[in-house]
């Protein structure tokens, strides 16, 4: 009879283990958790050793109309794009039509960074790992609901600031995956997102999902957005390979079958395991926090199209989405064949919650409860918020008013990298408009002195201002926006009057 050493015994306990989980705990937990939140929905598969072992849908697809929500309900899975991005044009070096160290500039001419020498070095790997120089989310009201082409984005990009260390700082860029599809159209000979059907949808069985929303119809099992307990817009989007993949848990489920099989699907080999281990080797480090930190975490990287941290010995690689309305992630532990998709259509933080929780449930901590963790955090945020916007208001001048009659502030301000806005006078009162009109639109309320207090119309933004600045003979010279939100950074803005 053979002596079972130390080790195996090790595998045993730990196998066992893993095969305890109960699901129907985990689902209750999972039903609490969405109570606690008060998510309009929430759909979640959980895939193990290249089977689905767990998969469910809570709340509505609609919470208005209390339409509910399955696990075939198209979600928005945001950023979790990069990662199909990043395939694509891995696949591509793979064979040998495109190379990892390409210049940028080489494939996109017109391509130009505020710093020359950056523009002449930039690479496919620096596009598709954060490292350009260039802060995060740098450069990202260009695509947001505005009319520019991705040529116009490219050629206007050369305006914002180098804030960062090339290749030394980490600085998230969803720039960067709209130019390197524009380099995957040329190499694939085709549209970016049609070489994504055809190389990844249509042979991982993910019939349903699309490269945008346009491409949605009435017949699509849709889970429309929320963003603060109302129905958000859901509007016709362009494809954009940062973020504008609408799918499902069943589709993503596959997607997660064949990372974690080595580029394998249905016996396929979709992805070749040197494109696997591209995606997850670390090209960037990223900023351990302080929550991190308490998880026991050591390192935090990016590589292509994927984060990578360590927890509790194992490698975790995943990927967070969010757009107004919608919040995803996928989380892969490949040492345990083991994966997680999360898909939310509203605004809570039960995609990062629950993902840990499930990842601490294999890994034998039955004691944690990462819900509860994230409610505490959220309720802390929100005293935080609160206790801000009372500061501001209480700094408020009371009984002050504009240095000029408000027609003099009417006319058209131009942003070097962000384009042209617009402050109109009509019925006694000013209006402002940005590039993208249709959700950058807000009435101007005299705050104090040359400051006006603003609210566009896209509901996912809080509150801000708008202050006017002066040339020495008293005449309007231009404008700055104060609006602090994670999103978008119009404090970088600079409206200069033109007319």
């Amino acid at each position: 009879m053979k002596r079972i050493t130390p080790f195996l015994l090790i595998i045993i306990f730990v196998s066992t283990l893993q095969a305890q989980i109960d699901y129907k705990k985990l689902d209750q937990y999972i039903e609490n958790g969405v109570s606690l939140f008060e998510a309009e929905g929430l759909s979640i598969a959980i895939v193990k050793d290249s089977q689905v072992v767990f998969s469910k849908a809570y709340g509505f697809a609609d919470a208005d109309k209390k339409i509910p929500l399955t696990t075939k309900s198209l979600f928005n899975i945001a950023s979790c794009s990069k990662a199909f991005t990043a395939a694509l044009a891995a696949k591509l070096v793979d064979e040998g039509k495109l190379s990892f160290q390409d210049k940028v500039k080489d494939h996109i001419p017109y391509f130009e960074l505020s710093d020359l020498w950056i523009t002449s070095q930039l690479n496919i790997v620096d596009i598709l790992s954060h490292r350009s120089g260039l802060k995060t989310f740098a450069g990202d009201l260009l695509w947001y609901h505005t009319d520019y082409t991705n040529k116009e984005i490219i050629e206007r990009m050369k305006y914002l600031p180098i804030e960062n260390e090339f290749r030394s700082e980490f600085g998230y860029q969803n720039n960067m995956f709209m130019i390197a599809s524009e380099i995957i159209t040329q190499k694939a000979g085709k549209n970016w997102y049609e070489y994504l059907d055809n190389e990844l949808f249509d042979k991982l069985d993910m019939n349903t999902s699309k490269s945008a929303s346009m491409y949605l119809n009435d017949n699509d099992d849709i889970a429309y957005p929320h963003v603060e307990k109302k129905r958000y817009p859901l509007t016709d989007e362009v494809p954009n390979a940062a973020g504008s993949i609408f799918s499902n848990v069943e589709e993503m489920s596959n997607w997660i079958k064949m990372l974690l099989n080595n580029g394998k699907f249905n016996g396929e080999q979709v992805l070749s395991e040197n494109v696997i281990n591209e995606m997850f080797t670390p090209r960037i480090n990223v900023y351990v926090g302080r929550s991190m930190k308490k998880m026991g975490v050591n390192f935090n990287n990016y590589g292509l199209g994927w984060f990578l941290y360590d927890y509790k010995g194992r490698e975790i690689v995943f990927h967070d989405g969010g757009m107004p309305g919608y919040l995803s992630r996928v989380l892969l532990v490949p040492d345990e064949n083991l994966g997680v998709v999360i898909l939310t259509n509203g605004l809570n933080p039960l995609t990062s919650a629950l993902s840990q929780q499930i990842v601490d449930l294999y890994f034998g901590n039955d004691d944690a409860d990462w819900v509860k963790d994230y409610k505490e955090r959220i309720d802390n945020y929100k005293k935080r918020d609160e206790e801000n916007k009372a500061k501001i208001n209480s700094s408020r001048v009371e009984n002050t008013k504009p240095s000029l009659e408000l027609p003099k502030y009417e006319g058209k301000y131009n942003d070097n990298s962000y384009g042209e806005a617009e402050v109109i006078f009509n019925n006694e009162k000013l209006t402002l408009q940005l590039p993208a009109k249709d959700v950058f639109t807000s009435e101007m309320e005299h705050w104090h002195f040359d400051t006006f207090k603003i609210k566009f119309k896209d509901d996912f933004l809080p509150e801000g201002f708008v202050t006017f600045s002066f040339n020495s003979k008293g005449e309007v010279t231009g404008f700055k926006i104060d609006l602090p939100n994670p999103d978008f950074h119009f404090n970088d803005l600079n409206f200069v009057k033109v007319n």
